[in-house]
């Protein structure tokens, strides 16, 4: 593993997340051993795979035996369990490219842990890029032995391009995806908006986590003068002088911008995550820490 693909999951912070699991509220028909009961009423007792244990897990199925050998509690699997479909649909557009880290940086690192999880909780995961349109996917793996793979994909993803989350979104549901769970990563800068191509996995039967990534000169710009501001996607140029009365406005305008997707996702039942660049590990760690 190179050290930018090590750097996506920092051992530290791989501390920090314990033994957090990925949030699924719903249940779903998987297609194989899982973590996680299926709609599907299997009648199989035959061991298919451990998963660490997690706080709230039926300590009943806890195998002590392997606890013996490796001194880590995990728990037995069976063939009548089913996984879940985890579709990490991450923002490439040129507008990740903005910032230190860049939104790029923070999306690959937060995709990686969350890819992590799910990987070493027996999830099925696939990653889905777009820009103005569907990238080439990761195929859907499971098991802890494709992380390194997880992690050379999303080292190698650059930025590229204008935003048509609605165009990627049809383009995904085309290929017809067994229902599950999608996580959403981008900075929603969509000219023709992000509700409708939600709404259309949520009509699919999907769930939906939104990871609203900015950096910090977004959400609290400096003062600065008569600037030149160039559009990361589009190179249109805007003359402005930055003063306080702009500032003002533009606060007002970026509260207003972060309000409206807060409410949308929280009417349709959606996760909504705010992810600031410098605070991408704390925000993710309250995500991942909210089913209690």
């Amino acid at each position: 593993m190179s050290g930018a693909e090590s750097a996506l999951l920092d051992p530290a912070f791989l501390a920090r997340l314990g033994k957090l699991r990925l949030l699924v509220g719903r249940r779903y028909a998987g297609s194989a051993g899982g973590s996680r009961v299926s709609v599907r009423r299997g009648s199989s007792v035959e061991f298919a795979d451990h998963r660490p244990y997690a706080p709230g897990d039926d300590i009943r199925r806890i195998d002590w035996n392997a606890y013996a050998r490796l001194e880590e509690l995990v728990l037995r699997l069976y063939a009548a369990e089913q996984d879940i479909n985890v579709y990490l649909l991450l923002d490439t557009s040129e507008s990740l490219a903005v910032g230190t880290p860049s939104k790029l940086e923070v999306v690959r690192r937060v995709a990686a842990s969350l890819g992590y999880l799910g990987l070493l909780g027996s999830e099925r995961v696939a990653v889905h890029p777009y820009a103005g349109s569907l990238g080439p996917p990761l195929p859907a793996m499971r098991g802890r032995a494709n992380v390194a793979a997880l992690l050379r994909y999303l080292v190698a993803l650059e930025p590229s391009g204008e935003t048509d989350l609605n165009r990627a979104v049809v383009s995904f549901l085309s290929r017809a995806p067994r229902p599950g769970l999608v996580v959403l990563m981008s900075d929603l800068l969509d000219r023709g908006g992000y509700q409708r191509p939600i709404d259309r996995l949520l009509a699919a039967r999907f769930e939906v986590v939104v990871f609203h990534v900015l950096e910090k000169d977004e959400l609290q710009p400096p003062l600065g003068g008569d600037l030149m501001l160039l559009d990361a996607e589009t190179n249109a140029e805007v003359q402005v002088t930055l003063d306080a009365r702009t500032l003002r406005a533009y606060r007002a305008r970026i509260e207003a911008f972060l309000g409206g997707a807060r409410d949308y996702c929280r009417k349709r039942g959606v996760r909504y995550v705010l992810v600031p660049d410098e605070h991408f590990e704390d925000a993710l760690l309250r995500y991942l820490r909210s089913a209690g």
